[in-house]
C-alpha cells in the first residue's frame, strides 16, 4: 500500500475520489484476464463465516475453510466504497451468497463464484483501512475504522495449538525480512529499502506522533536485524530506523527530523520502498507540495500478476484507450505491487520505471512499449519523415513584407534554419519582397515565423532643447521650477530634483531633504560632473525657456525633433568644420576638424508607457592650436541610462563653457612710463561661465499625435 501525507501542520492528503468506472469494470470481469494461474488440484471450500466487533471501533471478519486458503488478491475501491477479495481455487459451500453485518464500517459481504475463483465483496459505509492474515484454515479480514481514524499496530494472530509460539520464521516457512538498507536519493531525499524472502507479507503503514511505523504483517525478523540504525550522516529527513519483532509481525519505526517532509511507500516484488522527501520553504509557504501527478487516486494490490493486466486496469480508471506492444509481455512479465491511495499516473510511472517500459500519449490514446522499442520507432518515424521531405516537390512563393526590411527578415529565417538544403530564399529591398523556394509544409512554417516578426513597430518622438545659460541663470531656472536638493557620494557633489517623488540621481543620496514643486535645481558646483532632473510639463517648460530667451538671459542653441522606432538609436548633432593649416616638409595644407555637439538617444518602450533612454552626449570646443598648427579640441561627454514616463522631460546639465578675458586700457605715452604709467592705465579681467542644459522629452507616437 502507499500513502502520501504531509506531516507538519497536522495535514494529511488522503484524497478519495470516485472510481465508479473502475468498480464496474472489475465487477463485470475486466480483471479476470489478470489471473491465469491454475487452481490447485484440490479446491479449498468456504465452510463458515462470522464476524466480531473489536475495541476501538474495529471489526474482524473470519472465514473458515476446509483446507488452508490461498492468499487473497485485494482491491479497494473508493466510490462506492468496496473491498474486493479474490481467492483462486476456492468454492463457496456456505449455502448463502450474502452475510449481513451492519456493524461499524461494513454493511454486508457478498460471495460470488466465477471462473475458478471465489470473489468476496465487502460493502462499506465509508472508505476504511484494512488488513488480511491467515491462520491455519481461516482467513481474517480486519477493518480498522475510517481512513482518518487512528490505526494501531497489526493484531497478533492467535497461536495454533499444534505450533509453538516461539517458532522462528525460518522454521515455519513464513515470510522473513532479509535486509534493511538506506540510501540517499535525489533532491535531498532518503529511501528505506526492505528486502523480504517473498512477496506474501501484508503491509500496513501508520503514523505515531512524528514517527512513521511500517508493519510487515506475518513477516519474521532475524535477531541480527533487530537494532537501531543511525542514518543522520546522509543529511536526509530520516534520522533513525528501529527494527523490532512485534509478535508474529515485524515493525519498522522510522524517526524523521523536525523539518517538514512528505513520504510515500510502494512495493515491487519482494522489496518494499519508503521514500522521504524534504518540503522546501516555497512548497511549505504555498501550503502544498509541487506534486507532478494529478490523476484519480486508486489502490492496487497484486501478487505475481501480468503487467499487461495492471495496465488495462489503469487505462480503465484513466478512461483512456490503450495500445500495448507485444514486447511488453516478453520483457516485463509479471509484477507484485502494492499501492494505496496513489494517483493513477504516478502508479503508471512506477510500473513503467520498474519494468523498463515507456509511454507516449497521443490525444486520448496511451501507447506503451519497451523504452528501446519506442526509441527505435521514433527514430524510424524521423527518418521516414526526412525521406518524405526530401521527395516532396518544391514550390516558389513570393511574400510581401509590410513593416520590416526584407533583407533583415531573410537573416532571421536563415538563422532559424528554416531553409533546407534543397531550398533557397532571396530578399529584394526595393519591393520589400521575399522569394522562397521550399516545400509547401516548410513555407507554411516560414509564414508563421514571419508573422511574428513582420509587425508594426512602435515609434517614439524625441524632442530636444539645447540651451546655454549663465551659471546664475541656470540656477534661477532651476529655482523657478521648484526646490532642488543636493548631497554627496564618495566626496563628489551632485544636484537632484524631481516631480512628485520621481527622482533620479547618480546613486543613493545622503542628507537629502524633502522635495516640493515641479522640477530641478539644474545648476551644479564647479566639482559637479552631472545634474539630472525631471519636469512633467513640457508645455510650461517651453514657455519658461522662451520667456528667458526673449530677455536675453538664455540662448536656445537648437530645438531638434526626431522620430525613431522602438530600440533603434536616434542621433542629433550640430557643429562646424574648423579649418587649420599644417606644414609637412614645406608643403602647407589646409585641413578641417569637425567640432560638434552631438546627442545620441536609444529609446526602449517598457510596460506602463515608460520609456528607457540610453543617452550619449558629446560637446567639442576649440581650445587653441598646437605649435605644429593642429587644433586642440576640448571634449566633454556624458553617458547615462534613465527611465521616464511618456511625455515627461529629463534635463541633463553639468557641461560648462568658460571664457576668461584680460583687457588693458591706458593713456598713450603716459601709460608706458615705468611705475608711474600704472596711474594712467586700467586692467579689466572678466570670466564668463556658461552651462549647457539639454532637455529631452520622449513621446510615444500615437494615431492622434501630430508633429508640427
Amino acid at each position: 500500500m502507499l500513502t502520501v501525507k504531509r506531516i507538519n501542520g497536522n495535514y494529511k492528503s488522503r484524497l478519495l475520489s470516485g472510481a465508479g468506472t473502475w468498480l464496474k469494470a472489475m465487477v463485470l470481469g475486466a480483471l479476470a484476464l489478470a489471473f491465469s494461474i491454475q487452481a490447485s488440484a484440490q479446491d479449498a471450500q468456504l465452510t463458515n463465516s462470522s464476524f466480531v466487533a473489536l475495541p476501538g471501533g474495529k471489526l474482524e471478519v473470519r472465514l473458515d475453510f476446509d483446507t488452508p486458503p490461498p492468499s487473497p488478491k485485494a482491491y479497494l475501491i473508493d466510490s462506492p466504497p468496496r473491498l474486493v477479495l479474490d481467492l483462486l481455487g476456492v468454492s463457496n459451500e456456505l449455502g448463502s451468497r450474502q452475510l449481513d453485518i451492519e456493524t461499524g464500517q461494513v454493511d454486508s459481504l457478498n460471495f460470488a463464484q466465477a471462473e475458478g475463483r471465489l470473489r468476496i465483496v465487502a460493502n462499506l459505509n465509508e472508505p476504511v483501512d484494512y488488513r488480511t492474515y491467515t491462520e491455519n484454515n481461516s482467513l481474517f479480514v480486519q477493518f480498522s475504522g475510517s481512513s482518518g481514524a487512528d490505526v494501531v499496530a497489526a493484531k497478533q494472530p492467535i497461536q495454533s495449538s499444534n505450533k509453538p509460539a516461539n517458532m522462528s520464521a525460518m522454521q515455519d516457512g513464513r515470510t522473513r525480512v532479509q535486509g534493511i538498507d538506506f540510501e540517499r536519493i535525489e533532491a535531498g531525499g532518503g529511501r528505506v529499502v526492505v528486502t523480504m524472502s517473498d512477496d506474501e507479507a501484508g503491509l500496513d503503514i501508520i503514523e505515531e506522533g512524528n514517527n512513521v511505523v511500517v508493519n510487515l504483517v506475518g513477516a519474521g525478523l532475524s535477531p541480527n536485524l533487530e537494532q537501531r540504525v543511525d542514518v543522520q550522516d546522509f543529511a536526509t529527513p530520516v534520522m533513525f530506523i528501529d527494527s523490532m519483532v512485534n509478535g508474529e509481525n515485524t515493525s519498522l519505526l522510522i524517526k524523521p527530523s523536525a523539518e517538514p517532509y512528505d513520504y510515500m511507500a510502494y512495493q515491487t516484488g519482494n522489496q518494499l520502498y519508503v521514500d522521504f522527501k524534504p518540503i522546501t520553504a516555497d512548497e511549505q509557504e504555498n501550503g502544498r507540495d509541487a506534486f507532478p501527478y494529478d490523476g484519480e487516486k486508486i489502490d492496487l494490490n497484486f501478487q505475481d500478476v501480468s503487467v499487461r493486466s495492471i495496465l488495462q486496469i489503469i487505462a480503465e480508471v484513466a478512461e483512456m484507450n490503450l495500445v500495448i506492444s507485444d514486447q511488453v509481455d516478453s520483457s516485463a512479465g509479471n509484477i507484485t505491487l502494492r499501492l494505496k491511495n496513489v494517483p493513477w499516473d504516478q502508479a503508471l510511472d512506477i510500473i513503467l520505471k520498474t519494468k523498463g517500459l515507456d509511454k507516449r500519449e497521443v490525444g486520448n490514446v496511451l501507447m506503451i512499449g519497451t523504452a528501446q522499442e519506442i526509441s527505435q520507432r521514433e527514430q524510424q518515424e524521423l527518418e521516414s519523415q526526412k525521406q518524405v521531405e526530401e521527395l516532396a516537390p518544391l514550390v516558389t512563393e513570393f511574400i510581401q513584407i509590410d513593416f520590416r526590411r526584407a533583407s533583415d527578415l531573410k537573416g532571421h529565417i536563415e538563422a532559424a534554419k528554416l531553409i533546407s538544403e534543397r531550398g533557397f530564399i532571396l530578399a529584394d529591398d526595393q519591393t520589400n519582397v521575399l522569394m522562397i523556394r521550399e516545400t509547401a509544409a516548410q513555407i507554411e512554417d516560414i509564414r508563421r515565423t514571419l508573422g511574428r516578426f513582420d509587425v508594426e513597430v512602435a515609434q517614439i518622438l524625441i524632442e530636444a532643447r539645447i540651451v546655454e545659460a549663465s551659471e546664475s541663470d541656470s540656477r534661477e531656472l532651476g529655482i523657478r521650477w521648484g526646490f532642488g536638493t543636493s548631497g554627496s557620494i564618495n566626496g563628489n557633489n551632485f544636484n537632484v530634483g524631481g516631480v512628485q517623488d520621481d527622482l533620479l540621481g547618480l546613486g543613493t543620496a545622503t542628507d537629502v531633504g524633502d522635495i516640493a514643486g515641479l522640477a530641478v535645481d539644474y545648476g551644479a558646483s564647479t566639482t559637479s560632473a552631472l545634474s539630472i532632473g525631471f519636469a512633467s510639463s513640457s508645455v510650461l517648460l517651453a514657455a519658461e525657456l522662451s520667456a528667458m530667451e526673449s530677455d536675453g538671459r538664455v540662448n536656445i542653441v537648437s530645438q531638434p525633433k526626431v522620430i525613431t522606432t522602438n530600440g533603434n538609436p536616434a542621433r542629433i548633432s550640430s557643429g562646424q568644420k574648423v579649418p587649420y593649416q599644417t606644414n609637412d616638409d614645406g608643403t602647407v595644407d589646409t585641413e578641417f576638424e569637425e567640432v560638434e555637439l552631438s546627442l545620441d538617444v536609444t529609446p526602449q518602450i517598457n510596460p506602463g508607457d515608460r520609456i528607457s533612454l540610453d543617452i550619449d552626449i558629446n560637446k567639442d570646443s576649440v581650445a587653441g592650436a598646437a605649435p605644429n598648427g593642429e587644433l586642440i579640441i576640448d571634449t566633454n561627454s556624458l553617458q547615462t541610462s534613465i527611465s521616464v514616463p511618456d511625455g515627461d522631460t529629463v534635463v541633463l546639465g553639468g557641461i560648462f563653457i568658460t571664457s576668461d578675458t584680460n583687457d588693458e586700457y591706458k593713456t598713450p605715452v603716459l601709460g608706458d612710463i615705468p611705475v608711474l604709467g600704472n596711474l594712467f592705465k586700467q586692467r579689466v579681467t572678466s570670466s564668463d561661465k556658461q552651462e549647457l542644459l539639454i532637455f529631452i522629452t520622449p513621446k510615444l507616437v500615437r494615431e492622434s499625435l501630430t508633429v508640427r
